[in-house]
């Protein structure tokens, strides 16, 4: 006897204590297994055999909860649509808003799902709040060490959009797609001389100098419209670091686009999108990707092909140690070329034009602190660079800058690349849930208009 006729032994014909939504969900699973054609509900509704297929697979397999995303082909697409903001206390989007809460809810519950292989992320969307973007772009990532996770801007991922869209392991557009605008925005309204002119005084009683900065109702002053503006300069590089570390783009590069948008092809060409494809066919792209997970990996002198999950581990650590191996020559060398110049340290302004021309802004502060000479900054540039072609090629991106800030340590440097290589793996089954740290959190439901004007927003 099998087990589903065991279970079927158990459950039919018996009084059952059973939510009458997860009820029909067992009973679809369990007729499909025993053959039935249709099944009648409490309500005397009757589901067809591919009414029961879609009511059970709309369930995750491991925690009963309901899937808030539709499975195609083993690819979990995951709704990006609207306006995003930090906390909406809805998992899919609402009232032409997502929350980012929500997205990463979905992205915890496609990791963990075993019949999921691949995700999905359909978006589109302008933007929203700076609040909540940066962790959420981060939850991508660490999930797409654990499964391929493929954005499209179908038809637009923006600002915020594009930042998600990043963290993906590779980045759809459609022919009519809008992808960009890396920049930020802040308004600020100024309504003094319309209160004068309704004859309106406002006195703002306050403690603290800075407590009134911004405020509506006077003109924004010259020193506090310059401290808003380094915020979201700050802000803005940030966010242009984050894009690049995420694609083969320099920061100089992302920089550079001056927040542009770019179209279909365009979009492909300056490099924010990997290919130009048709709406339809994105999904199917992916399924057929997960199907064929075998890769080629080449650092250093080492090339290798991954077919399997142990295997991937198993090569993405020899791998990543060879690499590290190389690594470490090259700042041991990148060290020697500082003491053996007998020029003094470089300057300040020669340091940060160096790392500028070289999209490496972010390595700034430590070349600055190292008292390099000019020649061991060029050193340490072409090593950085190195280090961060050899981690691309390993699929392991995403932890460049943890690597980079171990130049001079080759066994810490080991210890990173090969904690992260162990538990890189495309086609994993991960049945943990502490496999990724999200906000899944009940929250409630903020005002839509009010979150949408948020000056912080991106």
């Amino acid at each position: 006897m099998s087990n589903y006729q065991m279970i079927a032994a158990a459950a039919l014909n018996k009084p059952l204590a059973m939510e009458v939504g997860y009820a029909r969900v067992f009973f679809s699973a369990l007729g499909l297994r025993l053959g039935a054609q249709s099944l009648v509900d409490a309500e005397g509704k009757e589901i067809s055999r591919d009414g029961m297929q879609q009511v059970a697979e709309s369930y995750h397999p491991i925690t009963g909860e309901f899937r808030h995303y539709q499975v195609v082909n083993g690819v979990a697409v995951l709704p990006i649509h609207g306006a995003l903001a930090h906390k909406t206390g809805n998992v899919r989007p609402k009232s032409g808003l997502q929350g980012y809460d929500g997205i990463q809810a979905m992205l915890q519950q496609a990791v963990t799902d075993p019949e999921v292989k691949g995700i999905y992320l359909d978006n589109h969307t302008p933007g929203g709040t700076v609040y909540g973007a940066f962790d959420c772009a981060d939850t991508i990532r660490r999930v797409s060490a654990v499964k391929p996770v493929w954005a499209i801007a179908n038809d637009m991922n923006c600002s915020a959009g594009q930042l998600i869209a990043a963290a993906a392991n590779r980045r759809l557009v459609t022919q009519t797609g809008t992808v960009g605008s890396i920049g930020v925005v802040v308004a600020h309204a100024d309504y003094e001389k319309y209160l004068e002119n309704e004859g309106i005084k406002i006195t703002l009683l306050h403690s603290g100098s800075r407590k009134v900065d911004g405020n509506p109702y006077q003109a924004l002053p010259a020193d506090v419209a310059a401290r808003f503006q380094a915020e979201i300069d700050e802000t803005r590089f940030q966010f242009a670091s984050k894009v690049a570390d995420h694609t083969a783009l320099s920061l100089q590069s992302v920089l550079d686009t001056e927040a542009a948008t770019y179209t279909g092809k365009a979009a492909v060409e300056i490099g924010l999108a990997d290919e130009l494809v048709h709406s339809a066919d994105g999904i199917a792209m992916l399924a057929e990707h997960c199907k064929t997970l075998n890769r080629t990996m080449t650092i250093g002198k080492t090339t290798m092909s991954v077919a399997n999950t142990d295997a991937a581990a198993a090569a993405a650590t020899s791998a990543a140690q060879a690499a590290t191996e190389q690594l470490g020559a090259q700042a041991s060398t990148t060290e020697q070329a500082s003491h053996n110049d007998a020029e003094q340290s470089a300057s300040a302004d020669v340091i940060i034009q160096l790392c500028a021309d070289a999209g490496m802004s972010d390595q700034i502060a430590n070349m600055v602190k190292a008292k390099l000479t000019k020649a061991g900054v060029e050193s340490r540039i072409a090593t950085i660079s190195g280090v961060r072609d050899a981690l691309a090629a390993a699929n392991l991106s995403h932890i460049s800058s943890e690597v980079c800030a171990s130049l001079d340590n080759p066994a810490a440097m080991l210890s990173i690349v090969l904690t992260a290589a162990t538990a890189h793996g495309d086609d994993k089954e991960v049945t943990s849930s502490k496999a990724v740290q999200t906000e899944a959190t009940s929250v409630k439901q903020p005002d839509a208009k009010a979150a949408y004007n948020d000056p912080s927003r991106l």
